[in-house]
C-alpha cells in the first residue's frame, strides 16, 4: 500500500508546484464566485451618513433625530451650521439639513413647520432617498403631535399636559408597533441573499472539482504516449498499484481543492460553525473520489489528449447544467429525469441542505450512498479499461 501512497505524494506535489493548475482549480472558481455574488446576489443594503444641524434643541427635534437615526441604513451626524456649510462649499458632502429654531414649539401649538434641506445641484440619487426617508420620519412625530392636540381637544383642563403627552406617546408608540397598514414583500421568482449563497457555493465548488480533476486525469494519455508509464512498470509497481495511485491522487487534489475553497468561503461569509464545515467537507471528498474515478474512465476511453479534455468540459458543463448547479430544480418532468444522471444534483442538494442548516449530513444518506456508488463503479469501470501503454493494459 505504501507505493501507491508514495507516487500519489509525487503528483499531489506535482500538483502545488504547477501555478497553472493552482489558478484553475483554486483562484478562478474564487473569483467566478465573486463575480456571480456580485452580479447576481443581490443589491447592496442602502447606507448613507445624514449630516444634520439642530437649531432647536426641543423635545420634538430630538425625537426626530432619533427616530432618523434608528432607521436602517441611515446614520445621523450632528453638526453645527457653520460645519455644514463649510462642508457644502468644499463637496465635501452634496446635502445636509437644519432643524430650524422653534421647531418644536410649532408643533407643541400645531403651527406648520419644516425641515430645512441645503444641498449642491440636485444632491445626487442619495439625496433624493434620504429626503423621502425623513419626509416619512417627520409625518410620524407631526403625528404623534397631533394626537397629543386631539387628546387635550377631548379632556380637561384639569388633566396635566405631561399625562395628554403619556397618553397621547402611549398611543403612538401602539400604533407603531401594530400598524393598521404594513407593506409585505411577496418576493417571485427569486430568493433571498442567504438562500442564493447556499445554492451558489456548492454549484462553484462541485462544477470546478468536476472541471480541474477529470481534466487533469488527460495527463495520463500524455504519460502513456511518452511511455511514463511503461517506464514505471519496470519499478516493483504493478499495474493495480499504479492505477490506484493515480485514482488516490485525483481523489487528493479534490479534497484539498473543496478544503480550501470551503474553508475561505466559510471564513469570509460567516457561514455555519465547524460542524457544518465538517459536514460540508466529509460531502465534498466523497463527490471527489467520485470524480476521480469518472475522470480516469474518461482518460482511459480517449485515445487522444484531446478527445480526454473535450470529454471532460462536456461532461463537467452538462452535469452543472442539468444537475441545477446554480439554481433549484424542477420537481417533474424531463429535466428533472436528466437531473438524476448527473454527480451535481446528488452534491449540490447536499451541501446546500448543510448550509442552510436544514438538514445535516445524516439527512443524506441516499445522495451519499449514489456519490459512494459513483466512485466504486468508476473506479471498477477505468481498472478495466485502464492500459499502461498504447497496445496493451
Amino acid at each position: 500500500m505504501f507505493r501507491p501512497l508514495h507516487l500519489t505524494l509525487i503528483e499531489i506535489k506535482r500538483y502545488l508546484a504547477d501555478r497553472g493548475d493552482l489558478a484553475t482549480s483554486i483562484a478562478l472558481p474564487i473569483a467566478l464566485f465573486g463575480l456571480m455574488y456580485g452580479v447576481f446576489g443581490g443589491g447592496a443594503a442602502f447606507n448613507s451618513d445624514v449630516h444634520v444641524a439642530d437649531l432647536d434643541g426641543g423635545p420634538a427635534a430630538q425625537r426626530f433625530l432619533a427616530a432618523a437615526d434608528a432607521v436602517e441604513g441611515l446614520t445621523v451626524v450632528p453638526s453645527t451650521e457653520a460645519e455644514l456649510d463649510r462642508a457644502l462649499d468644499r463637496t465635501a458632502i452634496l446635502s445636509g439639513y437644519v432643524v430650524p429654531a422653534g421647531f418644536s414649539a410649532d408643533l407643541e401649538a400645531g403651527r406648520p413647520t419644516a425641515l430645512v434641506v441645503r444641498q449642491r445641484g440636485s444632491g445626487g440619487r442619495d439625496a433624493e432617498i434620504v429626503a423621502s426617508i425623513l419626509q416619512g420620519v417627520l409625518a410620524e412625530v407631526a403625528a404623534e403631535y397631533e394626537l397629543r392636540s386631539a387628546v387635550r381637544a377631548l379632556t380637561s383642563d384639569a388633566v396635566p399636559d405631561a399625562e395628554v403627552a403619556r397618553v397621547a406617546g402611549a398611543l403612538a408608540e401602539q400604533a407603531r408597533a401594530a400598524p393598521l397598514v404594513s407593506v409585505e414583500v411577496d418576493a417571485v421568482g427569486g430568493a433571498d441573499e442567504a438562500d442564493f449563497l447556499d445554492r451558489l457555493l456548492p454549484g462553484v465548488v462541485v462544477m470546478f472539482l468536476l472541471f480541474s480533476v477529470m481534466l487533469s486525469a488527460q495527463s495520463l494519455l500524455e504519460e502513456r504516449r511518452t511511455s511514463v508509464l511503461e517506464r514505471l512498470m519496470t519499478t516493483r509497481l504493478s499495474p493495480g498499484q499504479l492505477f490506484l495511485g493515480k485514482f488516490l491522487a485525483g481523489w487528493s487534489r479534490g479534497a484539498l481543492q473543496a478544503f480550501v475553497l470551503l474553508a475561505l468561503a466559510f471564513a469570509a461569509l460567516g457561514f455555519g460553525g465547524p460542524a457544518a464545515f465538517a459536514q460540508c467537507l466529509a460531502l465534498a471528498v466523497v463527490t471527489a473520489a467520485a470524480v476521480s474515478a469518472m475522470g480516469l474512465t474518461i482518460a482511459s476511453v480517449a485515445r487522444s489528449q484531446e478527445q480526454a479534455t473535450w470529454g471532460a468540459v462536456f461532461v463537467t458543463l452538462a452535469m452543472s447544467l442539468f444537475g441545477g448547479s446554480f439554481f433549484p430544480l424542477p420537481e417533474s418532468g424531463a429535466f428533472e429525469l436528466l437531473s438524476r444522471l448527473t454527480l451535481n444534483r446528488y452534491a449540490v442538494d447536499a451541501l446546500e441542505g448543510v448550509l442552510s442548516g436544514a438538514t445535516t449530513l445524516g439527512d443524506h444518506g441516499y445522495e451519499v450512498a449514489v456519490l459512494a456508488g459513483v466512485a466504486v463503479a468508476g473506479f471498477a469501470v477505468a481498472r478495466v479499461l485502464f492500459r499502461t501503454s498504447e497496445g496493451a493494459r
